[in-house]
């Protein structure tokens, strides 16, 4: 197995794209997932979806290649797509079994379902973890507020969650849905650092790819406000077809950021890996 460096991630020591950088993936676009380590550097986290109707098996398989590379598999574990309670004990025990040792705990699609658990916090409450490799719980975070879920709400479901992880000795982490307003960002991020101070909060940012692009993403997940900040910044035809890169949106969140939370940044490569992370490598004169 290949010797992994842990990353040193500095909070306020910005820019933050010089920090802990992660990417997010599905299983089979691992396939071609080859990064030269001067752009992404072993022991990166590595996101891993889950996605109804698709086999469990290729995700298992993909995190334990990750590792094998020397990158961290974070595999996503969606509430509402296990049809049943055994469903989730197997793929919790077949990650175990590899070691892996961080998952991201979410609610999931649909939001009408048949399964037995309804929410990011019936997995964390499932015994199955105790004797688990996990270690590390990703908590979905959302900074413009979430299209089915109020305010209250998702604050009070953060919170149990919170709560969850430290009862049962796993670390949590924060980590958000994509948005374009930076500075609208990093006021929610100074709020959940204000609560939680030693909690590291990751921010999610869509990657390199055309406007058009974006915005249909945009509407796909719920991400509402933001549209409205790329509309306004999209100029002539010219700048729209183009590839975009969230340099203004990291440059606004660094600017208004000051908690005292760890900060990171987490890419949806909408546009492809490679071109994401040869942009962040660029930005780092790598």
């Amino acid at each position: 197995m290949t010797n992994v460096t842990a990353i040193e991630s500095t909070p306020n020591a910005l820019g933050l794209i010089c920090g802990d950088i992660s990417i997010e993936l599905s299983p089979e676009m691992v396939e071609k997932f080859e990064p030269d380590p001067e752009s992404f550097p072993l022991g990166s986290k590595v996101f891993l979806t889950h996605i109804t109707g698709k086999d469990t098996r290729i995700q298992v398989a993909t995190a334990k290649r990750l590792k094998t590379m020397g990158y961290v598999p974070v595999v996503h574990m969606g509430a509402r797509n296990f049809e049943t309670d055994d469903g989730y004990v197997k793929l919790v025990e077949a990650h175990s079994k590899n070691g892996i040792t961080h998952g991201l705990f979410l609610g999931g699609n649909p939001l009408k379902h048949k399964g037995p658990f309804h929410e990011a916090l019936d997995l964390l409450n499932h015994s199955v973890l105790r004797n688990s490799s996990f270690s590390y719980a990703f908590i979905g975070g959302y900074p413009e507020g979430h299209p089915d879920i109020n305010a209250e709400a998702l604050d009070d479901s953060r919170k149990q969650k919170i709560e969850r992880c430290r009862a049962t000795e796993l670390k949590p982490e924060i980590i958000s849905q994509f948005a374009f307003d930076g500075q609208a960002m990093a006021n929610w991020a100074n709020r959940l650092s204000a609560e939680n101070p030693d909690v590291p909060i990751r921010l999610g940012l869509a990657g390199v790819t055309s406007l058009p692009k974006l915005i249909k993403f945009a509407f796909m997940c719920g991400v509402g406000p933001s549209i409205a900040v790329l509309k306004k910044n999209s100029g002539g035809l010219m700048k729209v077809m183009s590839d975009r890169d969230p340099g203004d949106v990291i440059e606004q969140i660094e600017k208004k950021y000051h908690g005292e939370s760890q900060l990171n940044l987490h890419f949806f490569p909408f546009g492809g890996w490679k071109k994401t992370l040869d942009w962040a490598s660029n930005q780092r004169g790598d």
